[in-house]
């Protein structure tokens, strides 16, 4: 198994969109905002699938979230400035359980002004870009509803 540098990011079950260890302590000061954490540096064995965990929490705006994107990470080789980026789709996360009656009322936008939704998110980065990250320096960033998260460095090492 590959090693990461804090260690913590061994532990992290990728996938989940619960608190772990690896979750940013983020506070924001509008009340709204995005933060990720990753480890600084990757240490793969040879023969292995990278894996580029990246934990993460949100604060947004319902209305934001609805007119936005998905939750994108973009990971630019230092480098050379190349940018892969990947969306983070839950499939069925979001859909209810048992559809509602065709009859059933909508709520408006406006029953959203002013409504927020937080959550976290554990991922492996990696499996969102359209191909394999080699050794090198990446600088790591995500986006939602129109906000950006800080931008976290990695340098994946070589086996």
């Amino acid at each position: 198994m590959m090693d990461y540098m804090p260690a913590y990011f061994d532990a992290v079950v990728l996938g989940t969109y619960e608190q772990a260890a690896c979750s940013p302590a983020a506070v924001f000061p509008d009340g709204t905002g995005i933060a990720i954490a990753a480890p600084e540096r990757i240490l793969p064995k040879p023969g292995e699938t990278l894996i580029l965990p990246i934990c993460g929490y949100f604060v947004v705006s319902v209305l934001a979230a609805m007119d936005g994107k998905p939750l994108t990470v973009h990971v630019r080789r230092v480098d050379s400035k190349e940018t892969l980026s990947g969306e983070v789709v839950e499939e069925g996360a979001n859909e209810p359980i048992e559809p509602p009656p065709a009859d059933a009322p909508r709520p408006s936008r406006e029953a959203f002004e002013g409504v927020s939704v937080d959550g976290y998110f554990n991922i492996d980065a990696q499996r969102l870009l359209p191909q394999r990250l080699t050794p090198g320096a990446y600088d790591v960033v995500a986006t939602y509803a129109g906000m950006k998260s800080n931008i976290v460095q990695v340098t994946v090492s070589a086996p």
